[in-house]
């Protein structure tokens, strides 16, 4: 069993995520897993991009972090939990809460772009 320190911890990188997303006035993050089919590898990568649609602060389009999907598995995995939570109550939104957030509640949308395909591809966009 090998130990990857790589992996991040995801609660605090959602935290990190949406305060900055905040804070610079982005109200989409695009999060995809795709196949990157490269000859030399075939690994999964995992892309953040960030988007402003604002008449007030301009649109922009920016590549948050790139990473593998094996180092973002715990991420992905707290983001499902808390879609499902949302499901099962019946909400439009998903609300967490965190002490690692300044004002300690953030609630924001989730919208479901590309499902699963064979090559474990997934794409779906958190909206503030």
């Amino acid at each position: 069993m090998s130990t990857n320190t790589n992996k991040i911890d995801p609660e605090k990188f959602l935290a990190m995520l949406l305060q900055y997303s905040r804070d610079s006035h982005y109200n989409h993050i695009n999060i995809s897993v795709r196949l990157n089919r490269n000859p030399a590898y075939t690994r999964q990568v995992m892309n953040i991009k960030l988007k402003r649609i604002s008449k007030k602060f301009g649109n922009d389009e920016r590549l948050y972090v790139s990473m593998t999907a094996e180092e973002g598995q715990k991420f992905l995995s707290l983001v499902n939990r808390l879609k499902e939570d949302m499901f099962a109550n019946f909400a439009e939104k998903i609300t967490w809460h965190t002490e690692l957030l300044e004002r300690t509640e953030q609630e924001f949308g989730y919208h479901q772009i590309r499902e699963r395909d064979q090559y474990n591809n997934l794409e779906f966009e958190l909206l503030l």
